[in-house]
């Protein structure tokens, strides 16, 4: 009789997983035996206890993918089975980038997931307002501005990620590991500096990793990963990341107006009007230029 488990770690020929409470080893064999490539934190699988095999893998309610690096044409699950995405950015050290933000959201939306701007290193601002590019994000889906060093924001965090399953994605040095040790301070997890020169981060997570946190509240850390978004989407999905320009849209002269040159372009105009910003025109051009030229 075989029985349920939650995937928490994936290796070689096998995986760990959660079931009943319990950390259990299984490993990949016969039809299943490469299965390791293709399985996810956060899967669901049935199991021989006696065994100690997987069955069989139950299909996905959600996931999180990216492209493969070797492959572009094809994906990487990074996680499956859960309920948001919290991008973590930053305000500064490394610097915002609004087409990383944009591309996860992207990704998540894809994905079937809800999506939320973790703003880190708020301490770093000095009592200044975040910029209006961080901010227009308002429109987009809820943002936590945060400070790991000194705790700002960490409960208001805390409290959203409660009883469901959260996976923190964004570029390395924005601080995920940080934010973690700060949620649940026994984690200890490993940090590590942005770099003086280059001013990005090192990675601090090889692999996505399962970890259990207070309120019932589950987050899968990744590696910092910009090339997260994933193959041609559902040209639809854009106006879920940009919900502001999608409005603007609906007074463009014609249907199919990409805000480049045509005439009587409404999202332009807004632009001009100071109705929206620049930025997110600028992020929405990169954005389609970079889902257009992404192979089938």
């Amino acid at each position: 009789m075989s029985s349920l488990a939650t995937v928490i770690t994936v290796f070689r020929g096998g995986c760990e997983a959660v079931s009943e409470g319990r950390i259990v080893a299984l490993r990949l064999v016969g039809r299943h035996a490469h299965r390791a490539q293709a399985l996810a934190v956060g899967d669901r699988v049935s199991f021989d206890p006696e065994r100690g095999v997987v069955v069989d893998v139950q299909p996905r309610r959600t996931q999180l993918a990216r492209r493969r690096s070797r492959d572009p044409r094809t994906e990487q699950v990074i996680a499956a089975n859960i309920d948001r995405l919290a991008i973590v950015a930053t305000v500064a050290d490394p610097v915002f980038h609004s087409e990383t933000v944009d591309r996860f959201a992207l990704a998540a939306f894809a994905g079937g997931l809800e999506a939320i701007l973790v703003v880190n290193k708020i301490d770093l601002l000095g009592g200044k307002p975040i910029s209006d590019e961080i901010r227009a994000y308002e429109e987009v889906f809820e943002v936590y501005p945060t400070s790991a060093l000194v705790g700002t924001g960490v409960e208001e965090l805390g409290e959203r990620l409660r009883d469901s399953i959260t996976v923190f994605g964004g570029h390395s040095g924005v601080g995920k590991s940080s934010l973690l040790n700060a949620l649940a301070p026994e984690l200890r997890l490993e940090t590590a500096r942005v770099s003086a020169k280059t001013r990005r981060g090192r990675h601090t997570t090889t692999s996505a990793t399962w970890i259990q946190l207070p309120g019932g509240a589950v987050v899968v850390d990744t590696p910092g990963v910009s090339d997260i978004a994933s193959g041609p989407v559902d040209p639809a999905l854009l106006d879920h990341v940009y919900p502001d320009i999608a409005r603007a849209a609906q007074e463009c002269r014609f249907r199919n107006c990409r805000h480049g040159a045509e005439p009587d372009c409404a999202v332009r105009a807004a632009v001009e009007a100071e109705q929206l910003r620049p930025s997110r025109l600028d992020s929405y051009r990169r954005l389609v230029a970079e889902l257009e030229q992404s192979p089938g």
